[in-house]
């Protein structure tokens, strides 16, 4: 069981960050976190008929949905898991024939991990999900504000990704 807090500890309860909703980096973790959430990844493989109730095989699904055929070990890093795990799970969805290893073109040492047509047909429920979504979620927007998110989400994206990329 807890103790009471004694206010001598300097235990604060408080949010490190205030959570002003106009704070871009609340704004910004309030949307990961929401995607990224238990529930939502439940309840789109659920939507999309995912064949197995896996979420790390739907993540690796999602990430080749995005990225295209992948090396496994940036998987691994992407998804933040070991590399072994990683073959076990491209395993299991080798096995139900969602992925296939492939030779890299570029090193005929490496493999890349690639969609079968039937990993793409998911990929596709995967796309046509979120768009769905998002289309709900920005119902109520006026176009103007639709396509000013569009473009500053854009602009941040380019430049964090050209920012992590010259760290």
């Amino acid at each position: 069981m807890a103790r009471p807090i004694d206010p001598g500890d300097g235990v604060d309860l408080r949010p490190v960050i205030d959570p002003d909703p106009f704070d871009v980096r609340v704004a910004l973790a309030g949307i990961v976190h929401w995607a990224d959430s238990h529930q939502v990844r439940q309840r789109m493989m659920s939507a999309i008929a995912f064949p197995v109730a896996d979420t790390s095989m739907f993540l690796v699904v999602n990430q080749l949905t995005y990225r295209g055929a992948t090396k496994p070990s940036v998987l691994a890093d992407a998804l933040g898991t070991g590399r072994a795990n990683l073959t076990k799970i491209a395993n299991r969805l080798e096995a139900i024939g969602l992925v296939v290893r492939v030779p890299a073109p570029d090193d005929e040492r490496s493999v890349l991990l690639a969609l079968t047509a039937t990993g793409r047909e998911y990929g596709e429920r995967i796309s046509t999900q979120l768009r769905e979504d998002l289309d709900e979620v920005l119902a109520h927007w006026s176009e103007q504000d639709v396509d000013a998110l569009r473009r500053v989400l854009a602009r941040l994206r380019h430049d964090a990704v050209g920012s992590a990329a010259r760290t």
